[in-house]
């Protein structure tokens, strides 16, 4: 048996002292938030909790920069980025002011797309958000779509035909190819998934018209083929159906956009 001075216990060790010179520190400096920060920190907690509301007016400028005790450069700085997030919106003349906003879904699809210009978002994973999306919303659809939801689909088909016999190509036409999407995702009546599949829509489109790509012959022969599994209950086929279109598109995208890099400026 040991000592008890050869077991003397060790002493415990400072977790935040030693620490190797080559690795980042534990802590930092505090560094003073700005005033807009704690500005645009309280509506949003306000808004939040529900003591403000789409439609509620916030103060005047003079007034919110006396109530927060700051000046009315910080309380503009604030305003300016709460309205560009989407939270609030300025109205001008006699009875305009600085308003909270009703949600603006299209915030979002902005951001997702500021993200993906900046590099931040791969096109290999937003190819694969977008398989993975559409396909539950499609089983959705599979589950709620009515005979209403079914008639819009069928009647963008039916108007892409015309389109295509009268102009044939164009930024119009790439809107109207991304517009069946949305109306695919409102047959799944979950405004959350229409919101997420317009976003990663919006990013195609907008490479679509960045290219210009030859136009593809076999959309509306897909999507009549699509609705009618959709329609019969089908919707295993549907998934496969769309899935294989959405690789097709995109390996088109892919080496065009190769094809354009390689241009010489």
């Amino acid at each position: 048996m040991a000592s008890p001075r050869a077991s003397k216990a060790r002493p415990a060790e400072n977790p935040f002292g030693n620490r190797n010179v080559d690795s980042a520190p534990l802590f930092t400096k505090v560094r003073p938030r700005r005033g807009f920060e704690y500005i645009s920190e309280q509506i949003r907690d306000a808004v939040a909790s529900g003591q403000l509301t789409p439609g509620s007016r916030l103060p005047a400028e003079r007034e919110m920069a006396e109530i927060f005790g700051v000046s009315r450069q910080g309380v503009r700085e604030a305003l300016r980025g709460l309205e560009m997030s989407g939270l609030v919106e300025s109205k001008p003349g006699v009875s305009g002011g600085v308003f909270i906003r009703e949600g603006d879904p299209g915030v979002v699809t902005r951001a997702v797309n500021d993200l993906a210009s900046l590099g931040a978002l791969s096109s290999e994973s937003l190819f694969e958000a977008r398989v993975l999306l559409t396909s539950d919303i499609i089983r959705l659809a599979g589950q709620r779509a009515t005979e209403d939801d079914f008639r819009k689909m069928e009647e963008d088909i039916a108007g892409f035909d015309q389109q295509e016999a009268n102009t044939g190509a164009g930024a119009r036409r790439t809107v109207r190819i991304t517009n069946f999407y949305t109306l695919l995702a409102e047959a799944s009546h979950n405004e959350v998934l229409v919101m997420l599949m317009n976003s990663l829509t919006e990013i195609v489109q907008l490479r679509l018209n960045k290219i210009g790509p030859e136009p593809l012959t076999d959309i509306t022969t897909m999507r009549r083929k699509f609705v009618k599994h959709l329609r019969s209950g089908d919707v295993e086929r549907a998934v496969t159906e769309m899935t294989d279109h959405l690789k097709r598109v995109e390996r088109r995208l892919i080496e065009k956009e190769r094809l354009l890099a390689a241009e010489p400026a």
